[in-house]
């Protein structure tokens, strides 16, 4: 996966680069903020969206960085500036209308994930892609909001293809050959099967909808063949580190934050919920006496899901240094951020992150993880399967069973290292 974002960041670049090439600058040295801006200008009034338009933004500030700090001004040369600093994108990223649907409150069917915003909605209008979100009524809002980026990339991915007339591009217009040269440039940058096939599907709602609307009279995807995708194994941490790392904290953070991170930890690994669970917990939700959480999972679907001690201590523990950062905006969330808001998905990757400094995890990890470590644990002490599936709130035994395949994995590599015929 690092691969891949680094090949997709390689993109970005080579797009810039074309960009310049129109301006007649052949040279890193030679970019000045007027060139910056006007790349983002461009981008901007071409309806790249919003997403696009900041991680390409944010691609040439890393770039400009690293060249500046890796190939300085030589003494008798002037001194470079920066040609990313004080140039900005037209759509903040902390856009209010973006937020303004609360992470704490479910998200209904047919709901928008990141609420209204006009500019966000006015990119890309050749392709409907608002339109295309929200007819799909009977998806939940997360499944909505990925098909919708998926046909914004595409249709980015043909803008950039046509560069300088990026007017081209137009939905009618789309072949065959146009999807095909697509996935082809997704595999080499590094895509997997997965991925792929989550975008040909998307692809494949995305036009079947065109032809309703009366947009198109054929379906480009028809024939197209979706890679075969290979079960993927959980990753779970081994019970040492797992419970060093929902254990640990941080000795220079304020005691709210401390307290909150340690209850996050132990709900995540302790109870094995979702990180998108997590965040949208609420009072309401917690039974301190019982030791229970009500939990909104996914499709709507509720679940009673049991704490343990330190996870419940946890949570009692945060809740009584709540009101340090609570807001006008905190609503009933359970978990907060600095600035008092609903904790985010990206909160949760962050004091993941922190933690797993702090106990010298190499590689880092991830919130699924502690999800994974919570259900094989529990299988590797004897839990049974339908217990742990009514646990993570799965809908389909099978997605259960893989832990199982974990499970025996273990068993087999125990065996091999331990076994004097082994």
């Amino acid at each position: 996966m690092l691969e891949a974002t680094r090949l997709s960041r390689m993109a970005d670049l080579s797009h810039f680069i074309r960009f310049l090439g129109d301006r007649n600058v052949s040279k890193v040295q030679d970019v000045e903020s007027g060139d910056v801006a006007a790349y983002v200008q461009h981008l901007e009034s071409a309806g790249y969206s919003v997403e696009t338009c900041e991680q390409r933004f944010i691609s040439l500030s890393k770039f400009f960085s690293w060249h500046l700090k890796n190939h300085p001004s030589g003494r008798n040369e002037v001194a470079r500036s920066h040609p990313v600093h004080n140039i900005h994108v037209r759509h903040e990223s902390v856009c209010l209308d973006c937020a303004v649907v609360d992470s704490s409150t479910p998200k209904e069917r047919g709901s928008n994930v990141k609420g209204v915003c006009v500019e966000r909605n006015s990119r890309l209008s050749k392709w409907r892609v608002v339109d295309f979100e929200m007819s799909l009524t009977a998806s939940a809002a997360n499944t909505r909001s990925a098909y919708r980026r998926d046909i914004e990339l595409f249709a980015e991915w043909k803008m950039d293809s046509d560069f300088p007339d990026v007017s081209v591009a137009e939905l009618s217009q789309i072949s065959k050959q146009d999807l095909r040269e697509y996935l082809s440039e997704l595999h080499e940058r590094g895509a997997t099967s997965r991925t792929i096939a989550r975008r040909i599907a998307s692809l494949r709602r995305y036009f079947n909808w065109a032809i309703r609307q009366g947009l198109r009279d054929d379906d480009p995807t028809v024939g197209m063949h979706t890679p075969s995708i290979r079960g993927r194994l959980p990753r779970p941490l081994d019970e040492k580190t797992a419970v060093a790392l929902v254990s640990t904290e941080g000795e220079d953070e304020p005691q709210w934050q401390r307290a909150r991170d340690r209850a996050v930890l132990e709900i995540l690994y302790g109870s094995g919920l979702r990180v998108s669970e997590v965040c949208a917990l609420t009072l309401q939700s917690v039974d301190a006496k019982r030791a229970v959480l009500r939990v909104m999972g996914k499709g709507s679907k509720e679940r009673l899901v049991p704490m343990n001690d330190h996870a419940n201590n946890a949570v009692k523990r945060w809740l009584t240094m709540r009101n340090e950062v609570a807001s006008g905006e905190s609503g009933a969330a359970l978990f907060l951020s600095a600035r008092g808001k609903p904790i985010s998905r990206r909160d949760v990757a962050r004091l993941l992150d922190a933690a797993g400094k702090r106990i010298g995890l190499p590689a880092g990890t991830h919130p699924h993880a502690l999800r994974h470590s919570f259900a094989t644990h529990l299988m590797d002490n004897g839990a049974d399967t339908r217990s742990i599936q009514e646990l993570l709130g799965h809908s389909d035994a099978s997605t259960t069973q893989r832990y199982t395949h974990v499970s025996k994995e273990r068993l087999k590599t125990a065996y091999a290292n331990t076994h004097p015929r082994a």
